[in-house]
């Protein structure tokens, strides 16, 4: 288990806690059933007397005996944080929350219901029907795995919505529709801070999984929105990226710049194929760089039609 946390002899927690800013902190999953390890981010704005959360990860779900905190809000509100001052994110509960989530995947969102309880929960206006009930079991992947769908109200929110505490006070955070990896995903703009926070659009040496509903040529668009983004800033090359999974506070232009080549390598052919297998009913496609930091693994379908090819 990585450092940033004082357990002083109480139950182990799912999670562990950073600080990456003046504001903000990245919590991790250190050890799920799933082999996830989500990144979440908890951004502190003392003067709304809120904390926006990003993202709830796997809801504490381990084969490890040793853990027993596995609540995302307990852990917030109860562990010590030696980046905290050696004090808990929101000791007492003082503060309120507002969560927003990425995207709808299960390991996204398994941890959203003790918040869901008196905190706004957003999400992206982009494609409402992919989030809606009646298919919500399916394309969170609750399905597949087995899991029970969680139960909350979701608040959908436009592109370029500025996000405020219920007292009406900026959290500093603009939400940007970016689908591609599925038609909810979002991302947050920290233009103080010069953050980005991606969610599943991509990230470094985990594999970047598509699933079904994802599209690689959306994807490539959403891309270059954010490079424009990054680029137009004063001060680029200060702008960091922060990701679902194993990145965070990264130079965002570079790591944009270089996932956007590895995937044009894999449509024009340039990547070769390391796997192609069935996957519940569907033939899957793994390319990984052979002394890069970019994998990919999706249908097959969704690189043939990035490609331009019929697919039957």
């Amino acid at each position: 288990m990585e450092k940033g946390i004082s357990l002083d002899n109480k139950r182990l927690p799912a999670f562990t806690a950073r600080r990456l800013t003046q504001t903000t902190f990245l919590i991790v999953e250190w050890d799920d059933v799933f082999n996830e390890h989500p990144f979440i981010y908890a951004k502190v704005v003392p003067s709304a007397k809120t904390i926006l959360i990003i993202d709830t990860g796997c809801g504490g779900a381990t084969h490890n005996p040793e853990i027993g905190l596995k609540s995302l809000r307990e852990f917030i509100e109860t562990v010590d944080v030696p980046d905290n001052n050696g004090k808990p994110l929101n000791e007492g509960a003082k503060m309120k929350y507002i969560v927003v989530e990425s995207h709808c995947h299960y390991d996204h969102i398994l941890g959203v219901e003790p918040f869901a309880t008196d905190s706004p929960i957003l999400g992206s206006s982009h494609s409402p029907s992919f989030v809606s009930p009646e298919n919500f079991p399916a394309n969170s992947e609750c399905n597949a795995q087995g899991l029970r769908t969680p139960i909350y109200e979701l608040t959908l929110v436009p592109h370029l919505h500025e996000i405020t505490s219920s007292s009406g006070l900026s959290m500093g955070l603009t939400v940007l529709h970016t689908p591609g990896h599925t038609p909810d995903e979002l991302a947050l703009w920290d233009a103080d801070e010069k953050m980005l926070y991606t969610g599943d659009t991509l990230y470094e040496d985990d594999p970047i999984i598509f699933p079904t509903g994802g599209s690689l040529p959306v994807w490539f668009s959403t891309i270059d929105q954010l490079i424009e983004l990054v680029k137009t800033q004063p001060d680029s090359e200060n702008v960091m990226i922060n990701c679902g999974h194993a990145t965070a506070l990264r130079p965002a232009l570079e790591v944009l710049r270089t996932c956007r080549k590895f995937m044009e390598n894999v449509v024009s052919g340039k990547e070769p194929l390391k796997r192609r297998y069935l996957r519940r009913g569907t033939w899957c496609v793994e390319f990984k760089e052979d002394k890069g930091r970019f994998s990919l693994i999706c249908p097959e379908r969704l690189v043939l039609e990035a490609k331009g090819e019929v697919v039957a």
